[in-house]
């Protein structure tokens, strides 16, 4: 009863905080109850017995193990469900197994039980329900919840949605997190995520920032310590998440500052407030991958020579034209013809996987 109890608290809770409106949605309750889960065998099981003991316990992270899947989340069950399954992209990147002592190993794709659904499920409903506000700040619930969007689609193609995801590159977990990436969101942006999620209401919010930035050490930037981008013993895969939307947070702010805020750039983007933010939405993502230099650096090439004397009046053909300055002015740290290809295809990409994914999970839009 008690861990009865528990469930439908984190449930409530998390329902609680979203701003979609609490609706009859027969379509979204048949959606959910129609999720098949996999029949774990030898190879894959390797995370179900952590995960049982996960959610028997008392933490945040036990109850959005155990808590039931809400068929109104922001990011529509159906689609999760896609994104684990595919293997958008994690098919290029390893699994890992981490041992007791934090050592990893190569493992396959982790079973994609129940247990471990509503653990991935429910926690990017917590984080990006609670984070919304703080990657998006001011903006309607609309413009919020197209960046909850983004963000979803971005991890399609980091991950896959997978807690332990590695690439060879030692970038890991939900958010293939890089270890200078992990460094700028300990110094620059972990202060103000737990003073946006201490400061929030919903004390499901407060519990993000003390369970999992606070009573736990920050991700350690150490490749060698690889195991604390993906391991469930250090939270994740929340803390990974909540580290994606942070970076993501820097990333704007750094692009306000070079491009959208400066005095050289800012008139020339005639476009209404949605397709700025559409434009700055695509910027943000796409500097996942390129790092925010990576991105600057051929957008104000283009607005320094094709806007020279003229606006920004189209949103989709702006983007279209910093694709194409991504192979011909990128930054120094992508100057190699594979990186040049790898940038430049990088928004493209995971805007096709998302069209993909929102196809193959019955159409329509992925935000509820």
């Amino acid at each position: 009863m008690d861990q009865i109890d528990k469930a439908k608290r984190v449930q409530d809770l998390i329902g609680g905080i979203n701003n979609v409106a609490n609706r009859n949605c027969e379509d979204c309750q048949k959606e959910v109850s129609d999720i098949r889960y996999m029949q774990c065998n030898r190879q894959n099981d390797y995370l179900e017995k952590e995960l049982d003991q996960i959610s028997k316990g008392n933490s945040l992270l036990s109850g959005l193990t155990a808590a039931p899947v809400r068929a109104n989340s922001i990011i529509k069950p159906a689609c999760m469900r896609v994104s684990m399954e595919a293997r958008f992209g994690a098919s290029s990147k390893t699994f890992r197994e981490c041992s007791a002592n934090g050592s990893s190993r190569q493992a396959f794709r982790p079973c994609i039980s129940e247990n471990y659904f509503k653990l991935i499920n429910n926690s990017f409903d917590l984080v990006s329900s609670c984070m919304k506000d703080f990657i998006a700040p001011g903006q309607g619930v609309e413009n919020q919840k197209l960046d909850v969007r983004a963000v979803y689609a971005l991890i399609n193609v980091e991950s896959g949605f997978h807690v332990n995801a590695m690439s060879g590159t030692g970038a890991g977990g939900i958010g293939q997190f890089t270890s200078p990436a992990i460094q700028d969101v300990n110094t620059n942006e972990l202060r103000d995520v737990r003073i946006s999620l201490e400061g929030n209401q919903n004390q499901q919010c407060n519990q993000l920032s003390m369970q999992f930035l606070d009573s736990m050490e920050p991700i350690r930037p150490q490749k060698s310590l690889s195991c604390d981008r993906i391991s469930l013993r250090n939270g994740n895969p929340v803390k990974n998440m909540i580290y994606t939307f942070a970076y993501l947070k820097g990333v704007k702010k750094d692009l306000d500052t070079m491009i959208f805020a400066n005095k050289n750039y800012r008139n020339k983007f005639k476009l209404s407030e949605f397709d700025l933010n559409k434009v700055k939405r695509a910027l943000m993502v796409w500097s996942h991958n390129t790092g925010p230099a990576g991105t600057w650096t051929p957008v104000k090439a283009l607005l320094n020579s094709f806007y020279r004397n003229r606006s920004v009046t189209d949103a989709d053909q702006f983007i279209n034209q910093v694709q194409q300055y991504m192979q011909k002015f990128p930054a120094s740290a992508n100057k190699s013809s594979a990186r040049r290809k790898e940038t430049s295809h990088y928004f493209p990409s995971i805007t096709n996987t998302l069209n993909t994914i929102e196809k193959n999970a019955g159409g329509g839009s992925c935000v509820n």
